[in-house]
């Protein structure tokens, strides 16, 4: 079975980088102007990437990446969900999820759009019970690459467009919290990844806070802007099963700061 030139370059992104923090490996799958967007950040260019994910890996020394889904398109596009895991250098264990949108060019990773459960990190760290990982993806990397499915595409649309109501057989962040942080809701979506029946999306929900983050405030109305990146299926009678996971821990600090 042959191996598709996005399964070949996340699997080095996965395997050959971030769990065996080889630097050396990033300039061989990105182009210099890479850039990635996570947590209303983006950090323009390969070596601020680098510097930035480098302590992270020099934090959780040993740190493994599980890739639980992914995705691959025809035109060079890619998304996994994930867990990160491993043991702090200050103490403490944790595995949380994430969702990566990626982009490629030329055989280099160009673009990545990322969100990270790090609410869900910091309460592992604190309480000392790290979550549990779910199962991995069997073949992750010889995944086939689909071409797009329009009524799926349209399904989340309309889903987005509806300001990404929490709904059942949608898991949000670490499943343990309350899932509609905000009302009134509008998205902003900035990538989209549609491979047959099953998407993947980034992008920004604006709202009113309306409570349920752990140990934060009461909802006073404050505005928030809150990140997010989902990976659905979508069913022939339009129905979404999946994953969000949000930039809880920016809204957290946004309120208390």
């Amino acid at each position: 079975m042959d191996i598709h030139p996005m399964g070949a370059l996340m699997r080095r992104f996965v395997v050959d980088w971030l769990d065996r923090a080889d630097t050396g490996v990033p300039p061989q799958i990105m182009a210099p102007g890479y850039a990635i967007d996570i947590a209303g950040v983006q950090m323009p260019g390969r070596d601020a990437y680098l510097e930035a994910t480098s302590a992270q890996l020099a934090r959780f020394p040993g740190l493994t990446v599980t890739v639980h889904d992914a995705l691959y398109t025809t035109d060079g596009r890619a998304a996994l969900r994930f867990t990160e895991h491993g043991a702090s250098e200050r103490g403490g264990s944790a595995a949380w999820r994430g969702i990566g949108l990626f982009r490629a060019d030329g055989g280099f990773l160009v673009h990545n759009a990322t969100e990270e459960d790090y609410l869900g990190r910091r309460r592992q760290l604190l309480t000392g019970t790290p979550d549990p990982v779910d199962p991995p993806m069997v073949a992750p990397w010889t995944e086939p690459p689909a071409d797009p499915d329009a009524d799926a595409e349209k399904a989340v649309r309309t889903w987005l467009d509806d300001g990404a109501p929490a709904q059942p057989g949608i898991t949000c962040d670490d499943g343990l919290t309350r899932a509609d942080l905000l009302e009134a809701a509008s998205v902003e979506v900035d990538a989209l990844v549609v491979a047959g029946r099953r998407v993947a999306v980034h992008g920004a929900a604006r709202g009113r806070y309306a409570g349920g983050l752990p140990d934060g405030p009461e909802p006073d109305g404050a505005e928030v802007t809150l990140g997010l990146a989902a990976f659905l299926d979508v069913a022939p009678d339009g129905t979404l099963t999946g994953h969000v996971v949000r930039d809880r821990l920016g809204v957290y600090r946004a309120l208390t700061r």
